[in-house]
């Protein structure tokens, strides 16, 4: 949807400004507790369950009917939203195309502060939507297309600290020469570059600030005949991408980064050559070839894709986070990466603490077709052993390999 308004409406929440104008503060505990807490929107998924579902019961069969809005913000940028805004005590925070940030008074729509963000490039690997930002120790956390993690300070919106996720954000170079000479899209336009960027919205718990990279998934992005159109198809050819995707978390007070983990493992990438998914179903892959050839692509996990879409999901019990990995790279041509592509395409169980892995479950091994787990991840808060639930879940060894 292109739009440049927000039109939101509201029942009485039982919350309001503090009386010099500002949210309250946003502690751990507030974030661990934020699924008891109805008067409040604390992070991406609500809580750190990431059900993103709401126990409020004021708009129901009866009454949605009823429903008007109740103010209007214009927001001045005529572009993608996919953002979800973050309420806290009568203040909503909420990203903007290109990651500007605006607070508004929740109850009236009235902007109380705007950041105008300044991108070190005019590449894009994903176009200018992002999916907003997080909230927490006084400060509010995003991560930009242009692949920086931000702290602005809470009540103003004035930059606390801007650290690069990647230093190059080029991505791989598209070129449609690599084509076959009778493919109709080896004449199409081209964008140029993936590039590289952060499209999730950050996710903050017990002193660190978790972000993922995207556009390492390299495929021919054809451009659309209608301008100022989002990409248009893409392919996958077989080009040298330039990384893979990766995790990380930062310190929430200096932004230092902390751990990373890299979603195509160095160690293990090719997996163990699995002709079926774990409920049974066939891949068409020529595995005999891809074992001959795996001698001769022995850096392939370095440029194998695997990024990060989504805002990862926490057990604060088992101090896990469940993180989404999304597809190989390049995309669709499997010539260049032999194996099963770890941990592309796959549920993966991460250390809070240091990054480790400390299971995954690989829903499509070595995939084709672009099968992104792009959706967002949800916890089983009561459950003490999430790996009953899934069909095949391997656990790493203490060492975090394989």
């Amino acid at each position: 949807m292109r739009h440049h308004l927000l039109a939101l409406g509201f029942l009485a929440l039982g919350c309001s400004l503090n009386a010099n104008g500002e949210a309250g503060f946003i502690d751990d505990n507030r974030l661990l507790k934020a699924q008891v807490d109805s008067s409040n929107w604390l992070s991406h998924g609500r809580d750190y369950s990431n059900q993103r579902f709401s126990p409020l019961k004021q708009i129901n069969k009866g009454n949605v009917k009823r429903l008007v809005p109740a103010w209007t913000f214009k927001s001045g940028v005529s572009s993608t939203f996919q953002t979800t805004p973050i309420v806290v005590d009568g203040v909503m925070y909420l990203s903007l195309p290109f990651n500007h940030v605006v607070a508004l008074d929740a109850r009236t729509g009235k902007e109380l502060w705007r950041y105008e963000h300044k991108r070190r490039t005019e590449k894009m690997c994903c176009g200018p939507a992002n999916r907003g930002v997080a909230v927490a120790y006084g400060k509010v956390f995003l991560g930009t297309v242009d692949a920086r993690l931000i702290a602005l300070d809470q009540n103003n919106g004035k930059p606390l600290w801007d650290v690069p996720l990647v230093e190059d954000l080029d991505g791989a170079t598209e070129k449609t020469d690599q084509l076959g000479a009778d493919d109709p899209n080896r004449n199409s336009r081209v964008s140029g570059t993936t590039g590289v960027g952060a499209n999730m919205a950050p996710l903050v718990y017990r002193g660190k600030v978790i972000i993922g990279i995207t556009g390492v998934g390299y495929g021919l992005h054809l451009d659309s005949e209608r301008a100022g159109a989002p990409l248009g198809a893409v392919i996958g050819i077989a080009g040298q991408s330039q990384r893979a995707g990766f995790y990380a978390a930062f310190d929430a007070n200096t932004g230092k980064k902390i751990w990373q983990f890299d979603s195509t493992p160095t160690s293990g990438w090719e997996g163990e050559f699995l002709e079926t998914t774990a409920d049974g179903a066939l891949l068409e892959r020529d595995i005999g070839r891809e074992r001959a050839t795996l001698a001769q692509y022995p850096d392939a996990a370095n440029r194998g894709g695997g990024s990060a879409w989504t805002t990862p999901a926490i057990d604060p019990k088992e101090n896990l986070i469940y993180v989404g990995v999304g597809n190989p790279s390049p995309q669709m041509d499997d010539l260049t990466r032999p194996g099963d592509n770890l941990y592309t395409v796959s549920l993966v169980a991460l250390d809070a603490d240091s990054g480790a892995v400390k299971w995954f479950y690989q829903e499509v091994p070595h995939d084709m077709w672009g099968y992104d787990v792009a959706s967002p991840l949800c916890c089983l808060m009561w459950s003490r052993d999430t790996t009953r639930f899934l069909p095949s879940a391997r656990r790493a060894k203490r060492d975090g390999s394989m």
